[in-house]
């Protein structure tokens, strides 16, 4: 990865749209200003904005008529569910729907990967991530985006608190506490750490 323009020292890894370089994080937020940076991902307090309900996705219909489509939102369910299986105690259908809106921050919004110590919901990220990098690396990003997008609408559509979720996914993955055929990620989990869906 090449080094930031700025500072030369530290790897640079977001795309300034001021500089339009690469830029480490550090000196993002030292050099970010209000009038350069309005609108930017990066730019203060613009996370907690993000409207991931309007992240283009694909219908629930074209997610039926394509095999290829399903496939995709299968491997995403199953690692959901593998977070599920690894922490039942914390994670719950408003935990991953945390996950998803971290992986839409990463592969839509642009922004880095969550710190691995960060709780539940960084961990179940590294654990969707390594899933999307094994058995999704040739699907391009935008259709990637899309079906994550999707995913977290049937989330927010069939979540009624708890786990419903997530209990009627593991009805098509095959994974749920009890049972799985793959080895389960380890991860501490830290209460308090989970987004509201």
């Amino acid at each position: 990865m090449a080094k930031c323009t700025l500072c030369n020292a530290r790897k640079g890894k977001r795309k300034c749209r001021v500089t339009g370089t690469l830029i480490c994080s550090l000196c993002c937020g030292e050099n970010r200003n209000r009038e350069e940076c309005g609108g930017c991902s990066f730019s203060s307090g613009s996370a907690t904005e993000r409207k991931y309900q309007k992240v283009p996705r694909y219908s629930t219909q074209e997610m039926a008529d394509s095999p290829e489509l399903e496939a995709i939102s299968n491997v995403i369910e199953t690692a959901l569910c593998e977070i599920w299986v690894a922490d039942s105690e914390h994670v719950d259908d408003s935990a991953v729907a945390g996950v998803i809106e971290s992986a839409l921050d990463h592969y839509h919004f642009g922004a880095d990967e969550p710190d691995p110590q960060g709780g539940v919901i960084a961990a179940g990220h590294q654990v969707l991530t390594s899933a999307i990098r094994e058995e999704l690396d040739q699907v391009p990003a935008e259709k990637l985006v899309k079906v994550l997008a999707a995913v977290y609408r049937s989330i927010r559509r069939r979540t009624n608190g708890g786990c419903s979720y997530l209990h009627f996914i593991s009805n098509f993955t095959g994974v749920y506490p009890g049972k799985t055929d793959r080895p389960l990620p380890k991860f501490q989990s830290v209460q308090g750490a989970r987004k509201k869906v």
